[in-house]
Parts: C-alpha cells; structure tokens; sequence
C-alpha cells in the first residue's frame, strides 16, 4: 500500500484523475504500419537473417500453409521465396549457421516427424533426417549446434530427442519427469529450464546434455500455460500466461543459484497467446488472447509494468521479432479475421525524460511534503529516500501522477533524504537534487526550553528559547558549519534594537535542554 497522498488537489478529485490517468507519449513514439504480408497467417513461425524478416508456415482460413516469405525493413517490402517441402503449423524454427531448420508441425491431422532446412543463399529448402517421434505444440533448443526436441508427441509427451547437423541423425535421450505440451523453454549455462505447460503445471525440470539427466528445481507459484519467458541477466521472467479455472496470473521470476521462484508486480491485464521482446533490459508485453492491442513495458530495477503506446490491431497468435531497436507486430488473429498485416514500434523515437529540478521538502508532524518542477515528457515519477546523505536510496514510491506528494511513512526525529526520477515510455531520468526534512511533533515544536550553555571557561549562559530554536543551535553545533552562533536576547532591550549572544564553537564545554510545555 502507498504511504503517499497527492496534494494540491481534493480527495475527490484525486481518486478522479488516478482512476483516469492516460499515458501521454511523444508524437512520434506510436506504432506504423508498414507493408502486409502477401498471406495471412497464424500458428506460423519468424526468423531473422540479415536484418531481413522470414515469416514461415502457419495457416489460415484457406488451410495450412508452407509459404514463406522474407520482409526487407530498408524499402518495406514482402517477396515471396521457396515454399517449404511440407505445409505445416505449430512447428518450430531456429537459425543455425544462417539457415533456418523448420521442425515438426501438424497440418491438424497428422504430427510431423519431417525435418527441413532454408538456405537463404540458394533459395532452398531440403528435407534431412526425421525425428523418431511426430510433434506439434513442442519446443526446440539448440546447445553446440545439436537441436533438442521436447515434448508433445501425440499421447506421450514426455519424449525428447536431439538431432546432430554433423551426422544428420536423430536420437532419442532421457524423457523429461513430466509429460508438456504448450510449455516454454530456455536455456541457461549450457542447461536446458523447462517451464509449465498443460495442464498448468507448476513444475520446472532441467536437462543437463553432459550427463543426459533430467532434474526436478523449485516449482512455480502459479502454473500456467500459452505463457511467455524470457531471461535476463541469467534470471527466467515468467510472463502471463493461461490456466483453467484461475481469473489471474501472477509473473514471477526464477534465480538459478537460489533456485527460487518469487512473484514480481502483475502486469495490467492478465495475456495469453501474447509475445514478448527484451529490448535494453526492459521487457515487452505484446497482445493478447482476447484479441488486445495494448502494450505493456515491465523494468526490472523498480518492479513496475507501464502501459505504452498500443498498437493500432488488436492481434493474438501473433509473432514479435526486434531489428535496430525496432519492434515488429506480425500477422495473428483477430477474432475471427486472420491477419496479413504488420505494424512497427520504433524504440528509438522516444525520447528519454528529463531530469526533475528543485525537488524541495517542508517536514511536518509524520510527515514530509515534496513538490518539484514539472517534467514535460514525463509520464510519471519514481520517490526515493535514504536515511543517509546521498543514499542508497529506497523506492517509496513508483508510481506519481502530479509534482507534488505528501510521505506519510516516516517517523518524527528522523532525518530524511529524498530524489525523484522521471519516466516514460524510452526509461529512466537520472536523479533529481536531493533534498532533506526532518518531521517533527507539533507539541514538541510549540514547546520552550531553557538552553544551558556552560563555556570553557566556566561561565553559564542561560536562554529561553523555543524548541525550533533549541534545534536550530543543536544543528550548528553538530554540523559546524560556522565558527560562532547568533542568539537574539528579547529580555531587557532597555534602549536598543536587538541584543544578540555570539558562541563561539569551540569555546563550548557542554549544553544542557530543560524542555518545558507551553500552555496555549
């Protein structure tokens, strides 16, 4: 729960605005459309190659296709090339060598065991050894140029298989504990982390290929399937996702040396059949089953998913791929209508939000009051605070729509320190200037107190004082920030304008504070 509160506004109106707060975004930071496809497709697959986009398979109202065709970014523009020896959809590609090996596959009757392979330079496709095993929603990765086929054969779908490039064969190796189907994959220091899957497992097994084991980890909070994953810096994000009779799914991610599974923030809206894209440490949420358009951006520094710039089609079954900070949203379905077109989401046109000035704080009784000079291309801020000058700092805050806030969670006699960073769609601002409060008691404030200062000579001088000015000595003692301290004298002004004791520093021996209430 927040401990902060907007200020400036009444309640009323600022339940009204948070409930309506809508990202604002650079002009230029929307989605394009750029050419479509010659063929509508879902359940396809895409590669990149030299910069060039290969969409390939899939199918669509007139049947399963084999099809492929390649996207050039530089003049916009789909050619169709060879066709693949086999019409196929919920298969599997990966790029090996600059060749692209199209694995298994069904065309809704039959699973595949075919395997084929794309040359780009001699426009080709040629058919190599078959898998043991016919597959269709499995999935496929590739360690030392071996390609690893796991899960979904019909019935059984615990099987997995390798396939060597070198001896143009296929071997079956030890199954998986769990039999998958429309789980995910990744791999991590030569090991290969499966996932989930159907039916919302929360298992997680990895293969080691050295010793050809299959190792049960630490299960998922949540199971899932038709979910996304993705590492980064050596940690699996779990991204939305689907399971039976559950009305919300929490992303969570893995850690490897803690074999730990721990929830993070959930995104805005639950996503299955989506895409997701890392782009500078950041991931993207594409999509969704229920035909969405949205886009959602998650940062892994302050655990926030923000909304940015939808796309113009709703699409889900749709394929995502990233050239030159580009992200490129590729056929799909909507409904019932089978998508050709294709949209591009251009990163590098945002631009990053300045940093906030003059944050400045006013303590209070438990309380701090902060405002700072509004951002133009902010979408909103981050609060940090440290008890310590210059930090680390601790994120209070992480989401502040407006300039100004009151932070309720701090505890009088404290000192605090806080900076505020700006955000949107392009990151992070740096830090703002730091500025320091320390809330006081409002009884303890309107207090007097005898002040005692006992010189180094021996001489006592003695001075009724409010308490706020009580603190204001105890901080010029502390800080030494002068060499001598003014006191005023109010009593017995006798024929001057003002009287004031000057203490030098280092002639004090002691102080001592006798506090007294002050009856209003």
């Amino acid at each position: 729960m927040k401990k902060s509160f907007k200020v400036l506004f009444s309640v009323i109106l600022a339940m009204v605005m948070l409930l309506s707060v809508v990202p604002v975004f650079a002009e230029e930071a929307a989605w394009s459309e750029v050419a479509s496809m010659n063929h509508s497709r879902v359940d396809f697959q895409t590669e990149v190659i030299d910069g060039k986009i290969y969409a390939i398979g899939g199918r669509n109202n007139n049947g399963t296709l084999s099809n492929v065709e390649v996207y050039n970014p530089q003049s916009s523009t789909w050619t169709e090339v060879a066709s693949m020896n086999q019409e196929r959809y919920y298969h599997q590609t990966e790029v090996i060598g600059g060749k692209i090996y199209a694995v298994g596959g069904t065309d809704g009757s039959v699973d595949f065991s075919s395997v084929e392979v794309y040359d780009p330079e001699g426009n080709t496709w040629t058919e190599v050894a078959n898998m043991n095993q016919g597959r269709h929603y499995h999935q496929i990765e590739v360690i030392d140029r071996r390609i690893y086929a796991i899960g979904k054969i019909g019935s059984g779908y615990t099987s997995v298989e390798v396939y060597d490039i070198e001896e143009d064969t296929w071997t079956e190796i030890t199954s998986m504990n769990l039999g998958r189907y429309r789980h995910q994959t990744e791999v991590i220091d030569g090991k290969i982390y499966v996932i989930s899957g159907s039916p919302a497992y929360t298992s997680v097994e990895v293969y080691d290929p050295e010793a050809d084991t299959w190792t049960e980890v630490a299960s998922m909070n949540q199971g899932r399937l038709d979910h996304q994953t993705e590492v980064v810096d050596g940690k699996i994000y779990a991204i939305g996702g689907y399971k039976p009779s559950s009305s919300s799914i929490r992303e969570e991610v893995y850690d490897p040396e803690t074999d730990t599974w721990t929830e993070i923030a959930s995104m805005n809206q639950m996503r299955e059949s989506h895409q997701t894209e890392v782009i500078n440490g950041k991931i993207y949420a594409i999509g969704d089953g229920l035909n969405s358009s949205s886009v959602q951006k998650y940062d892994l520094e302050t655990d926030t998913w923000t909304e940015i710039t939808s796309m113009n089609q709703g699409r889900n079954y749709l394929q995502t791929e990233v050239i030159d900070g580009k992200i490129y949203a590729i056929g799909g379905k909507n409904g019932s209508l089978y998508l050709s077109s294709v949209e591009v989401l251009n990163l590098n046109s945002f631009s990053s939000p300045d940093t906030p000035i003059n944050l400045t704080t006013e303590a209070g009784d438990s309380q701090v009051t902060l405002s700072w000079d509004e951002v133009e291309n902010a979408e909103y801020y981050i609060l940090k605070r440290s008890t310590t000058p210059g930090g680390p700092y601790e994120v209070i805050d992480n989401e502040i729509f407006g300039s100004s806030l009151v932070d309720t969670s701090v505890e009088n006699g404290t000192t605090y320190y806080y900076v505020i960073s700006a955000v949107n769609a392009a990151g992070e601002s740096e830090n703002s200037n730091e500025s320091s409060a320390t809330p006081e008691s409002t009884a303890a404030i309107n207090n007097g107190a005898i002040l005692v200062i006992v010189m180094e000579n021996g001489l006592e001088k003695e001075y009724d004082l409010t308490m706020n000015e009580v603190e204001d000595f105890i901080n010029w003692y502390q800080s030494n920030l002068s060499v001598a301290y003014a006191i005023e004298k109010t009593g017995n002004m006798g024929p001057f304008l003002n009287r004031k004791d000057y203490i030098i520093h280092d002639n004090i021996l002691t102080f001592e504070v006798n506090e007294y209430e002050v009856t209003q």
